[in-house]
């Protein structure tokens, strides 16, 4: 994935993530989601739902019908600029959340390290409760061997208050609150750039400690000794957070943690179900549009042809494929052409102009595009798209590039051998035939076989790309060469009919019509009809009154005349147009 892409992807998704929880921040609130289990449930989903936003929606365009897959970029982007030593700014920003996130994980293993040092360094109090010098409050770690770190002045507290540290730290381990603990840090480590995954991650702690609490009151009835407990181990000198580690007290959430011992509401499952099913569904509804509003695009990649499309960033709902054109593969050309496309309201591409790239692959890019057609949301629009063509490897040399779109002249078979007894030449003036047949590696009396009908074709191609050779035998097993011009494509028509909206649409220059004063003065007014051939340069070539009053009708004509339109292109042509022009004249009251 380009630097670029990636670096304006990482945004969106960040973007994405900021909304969400944006978004759903306020519905356990709102629906009252007081349940400190229901709530750590529900912020749990949110943080699973912000990991898996990407897979929400197919990243943009989705590609659904030719050989060459697409992509988008966004093109109004200006082209990273080189930081030092040559290297985007892009590519530096990029290094630096990979650089942050590597350092976090790096502070993550440290934490680590500490914690099984104190488990090493610490005495056993009773079961799985140690004793250690290196930490002022519980600390609960570790899956297979889980223990409690209690600080050396534990034996000291009033035996209430050992109770209920003791039953805190047991339920985390019963709760195996560590192996949780340690994905959401993980989650940190990766988005620690991020102020909304924080605060997130922040509300979970605070939802764990809180069902914690809950439960340890539940068991000990005994609701002042615990909030003692807390205000405690809040009173012992300040120390860092040992991360990954549930801390039996963050001094941040202390006065959450004691309002909501103290002042306790239960919610019923009658309420209590129905408020997190439509919590969950209105959080499923933000993800949805959210990631439809920002959507992520996919990097572009070469199909096996050789050609990569970039868009610019708006979805396709289908489209033609896009070829390779044979003769310049053969010549070895190859760059990007640049293609402005017009879309009508509907996605259609109603126009297109190349803007830029090499002659020899123009057509083919045109051809294809003309049959595109985008979403909805972005008619109406012009866009600008590129096209780039690679040669193929091993297609460099004539034979292989030509073996790659006939691999046996039509009328023989592979691994066939024939005498030539004709060749005949059709639809060329006599200069044109006898510079073919100079060209020709074959002659009449020659050996026809798989390569030396490969090389004819390839001599014929670069002679004139339009030129077809087909084998013939006759009784007496001779064959007979003949080569004419392929089959043209359907002509153009010369007119098509276009609405009068539709083509007033493509008015570029338009001069008002002057009220005749004469039928100002009778007071006359109405609509003048008119039906007009538009010319394929938007000058109008031909012009009939159908209907309207004869006073008023001269002005009309007078203006319509000199009015110009944009050229109106039929599979890349301009063509003529004819159309209906209604000039209205209306008196003022």
């Amino acid at each position: 994935m380009e630097l670029a892409l990636a670096w304006n992807n990482l945004l969106m998704y960040s973007l994405q993530i900021g909304l969400v929880i944006g978004l759903a921040a306020f519905l356990p609130a709102l629906l009252r989601l007081r349940a400190p289990g229901a709530r750590l449930v529900y912020w749990h989903l949110l943080l699973a739902a912000c990991l898996l936003l990407p897979v929400v929606r197919p990243w943009q365009p989705q590609l659904i019908e030719g050989d060459v897959e697409i992509s988008t970029i966004v093109t109004q982007a200006v082209p990273a600029a080189p930081g030092p030593h040559g290297i985007p700014w892009n590519g530096l920003l990029l290094a630096l959340v990979a650089a942050g996130a590597a350092g976090r994980m790096v502070w993550l293993g440290i934490g680590i390290f500490r914690l099984r040092k104190y488990r090493r360094h610490a005495v056993r109090l009773e079961g799985i409760a140690l004793l250690s010098r290196d930490v002022q409050s519980p600390v609960t770690f570790g899956w297979r061997r889980p223990v409690i770190l209690l600080p050396v002045r534990f034996p000291h507290l009033p035996a209430s208050l050992q109770r209920a540290i003791l039953c805190h730290e047991t339920l985390h381990v019963e709760r195996h609150d560590w192996l949780f603990t340690l994905a959401e840090e993980l989650v940190r480590a990766v988005f620690w750039f991020h102020p909304a995954i924080w605060w997130l991650l922040g509300e979970i702690q605070l939802a764990r400690e809180e069902a914690v609490d809950r439960r340890v009151v539940e068991l000990t009835g005994e609701r002042d000794p615990y909030v003692d407990a807390l205000l405690a181990v809040a009173g012992a000198d300040a120390y860092p957070d040992l991360a990954p580690a549930p801390l039996f007290l963050r001094r941040r959430h202390l006065k959450q943690r004691v309002i909501g011992i103290l002042k306790e509401k239960h919610m019923s499952q009658k309420i209590l179900v129905p408020a997190l099913a439509a919590s969950l569904a209105l959080m499923a509804a933000a993800c949805w549009f959210v990631t439809g509003a920002v959507p992520l695009v996919a990097a572009p990649q070469a199909d096996a042809g050789g050609v990569t499309v970039n868009l610019n960033g708006a979805p396709l709902m289908h489209r033609t494929p896009v070829t390779y054109p044979p003769g310049a593969i053969e010549k070895g050309i190859q760059g990007t052409v640049a293609v402005q496309v017009k879309l009508d309201s509907t996605g259609e591409v109603s126009d297109a102009a190349v803007v830029s790239g090499p002659d020899e692959l123009r057509k083919a890019v045109v051809q294809s595009v003309l049959g595109w057609h985008f979403s909805k949301d972005v008619g109406g629009s012009t866009r600008t798209i590129t096209v780039d063509f690679v040669v193929p490897q091993g297609s460099q040399q004539p034979a292989a590039a030509l073996q790659s779109v006939v691999t046996v002249a039509p009328g023989l078979k592979d691994g066939q051998t024939l005498t030539v007894k004709d060749i005949e030449v059709q639809g060329l003036s006599d200069e044109a035939r006898t510079g073919l047949l100079a060209k020709l590696p074959v002659h009449a009396g020659d050996t026809l076989d798989h390569d030396a009908a490969v090389r004819a074709m390839t001599a014929i191609k670069g002679f004139d790309s339009h030129l077809s050779m087909s084998v013939s035998t006759g009784s007496d097993g001779a064959a007979t060469l003949r080569i004419i011009p392929m089959t043209a494509p359907p002509a153009v028509p010369s007119r098509i009919r276009v609405g009068g909206n539709v083509q007033a649409a493509m008015l570029i220059s338009q001069v008002k019509p002057v009220y005749p004063p004469d039928a100002k003065a009778a007071k006359i007014q109405g609509t003048v009809r008119m039906q007009a051939v538009i010319g394929p340069d938007g000058h109008v070539q031909d012009l009939t009154v159908t209907e309207g009053d004869p006073s008023l009708a001269t002005a009309a004509m007078q203006a319509v005349w000199q009015w110009v339109y944009k050229p109106t292109l039929l599979n890349g042509q301009p063509v003529s147009v004819a159309t209906n022009i209604d000039v209205n004249f209306t008196l003022a009251n």
